[in-house]
């Protein structure tokens, strides 16, 4: 088996720590507890809330025959809440989450709007309205476009599935707009782009990956089995769970890249159709097609947004959607994520701008 070759490198990186976990556990259970309690005494409609923090300290170290001797360290911190709520008979469910390699969550965030974001979307739920399906202009939120761009597109592009699947017969096609531009990243200056790998674990350095540039296929993401049997230079993609799993390739920090209209504008343009905000649970297939719940959406009416939805999804063909993509805004956000592939979990980025469909399942 050939792999890419790599020249001698030695380099130490430490991610540093701007908010250091000081307190101890009993002390981080009542910040959880207090978030809890605050959840829980915002609305009577409040049924039950979990709130969950994780902080692992990760140091890696790799050192080959070719030279290379690297070390990194760096810390992951995740806090989450989980709520559902009920209203007569209508019963809703809610979650939302933060994660940074800057250290402590309850410090790094604001945790009241934390907080807020998930009784936005309960309250949402309860009075929100169900859906005529059909295909409508959809405005989808910077969380669900970055979800779009990992879960429906990014997958496609990683080579050990894009050489045999439906992006790898479009590469060097046109499949969307010029102002489409969608890309995998080593990192991002944003504290929760956890898809952090300045070296992957093949000990190549991380670059940009242009998946799509211009709205021309470019290039795939690889580790160095697959860039040699390609011809191609290493990308940074060959990650590993741990010392036990087998590096395979993996996203880190993936995401649509901004254009250079207000929301306001993508919004004149709809007649009616949704904004999507956020998204919960889904399904992606490598024929390309995919749905995902939504958990936090509005109708659009004559480029207004009006009353919350509930109980509604998203459904299309990846290819087809991002050539209905007809407008980007200016706007960009990034959300964490934790990837599963292989029975793997790694962490990573997700992100992007609000993304404009003209065209999209919505039931």
């Amino acid at each position: 088996m050939r792999v890419a070759l790599l020249k001698p490198r030695v380099d130490r990186v430490t991610v540093p720590v701007k908010h250091p976990l000081t307190k101890s556990p009993d002390e981080v259970m009542e910040d959880a507890r207090r978030l809890r309690d605050q959840v829980l005494k915002a609305d009577q409609r409040v049924r039950a809330v979990t709130v969950s923090y994780s902080q692992v300290e990760l140091s890696k170290g790799y050192w080959s025959t070719d030279g290379r001797d690297l070390e990194m360290s760096y810390t992951i911190s995740r806090l989450s809440i989980t709520a559902t709520a009920r209203e007569g008979d209508v019963v809703a469910s809610a979650y939302s989450s933060v994660s940074t390699y800057m250290g402590y969550a309850f410090e790094a965030f604001d945790v009241n709007e934390l907080a807020k974001t998930v009784l936005k979307r309960l309250r949402g739920q309860l009075r929100g309205v169900t859906v005529r399906p059909g295909e409508y202009t959809v405005v989808l939120g910077p969380e669900v476009s970055g979800v779009f761009a990992h879960e429906a597109l990014g997958h496609l592009a990683e080579a050990d599935l894009a050489t045999e699947g439906i992006l790898g017969r479009l590469r060097g096609k046109r499949i969307a707009r010029e102002f489409v531009n969608v890309s995998d990243s080593p990192s991002l200056d944003h504290p929760m782009a956890i898809g952090l790998t300045p070296y992957d674990d093949e000990g190549v350095e991380g670059r940009e990956v242009k998946i799509i540039e211009g709205g021309v296929v470019k290039e795939f993401m690889n580790d160095r089995t697959y860039a040699a049997s390609l011809g191609e230079q290493p990308t940074g993609n060959g990650r590993a769970e741990d010392f036990r799993s087998s590096v395979i390739i993996r996203m880190r920090n993936t995401y649509f890249k901004p254009g250079s209209l207000r929301l306001d504008e993508l919004l004149r343009d709809v007649k009616e159709g949704y904004l999507m905000l956020s998204v919960m649970g889904g399904q992606t297939s490598p024929d390309g097609t995919f749905q995902f719940g939504v958990q936090e959406g509005y109708h659009v009416v004559n480029g207004e947004v009006k009353e919350p939805i509930r109980g509604a999804g998203i459904a299309g063909y990846t290819i087809e959607t991002i050539s209905n993509i007809d407008a980007v805004s200016r706007d960009f956000d990034v959300r964490p994520g934790v990837c599963g592939k292989s029975g793997q979990s790694v962490f990573v980025g997700t992100g992007g701008p609000y993304v404009r469909v003209s065209r999209l399942k919505v039931g």
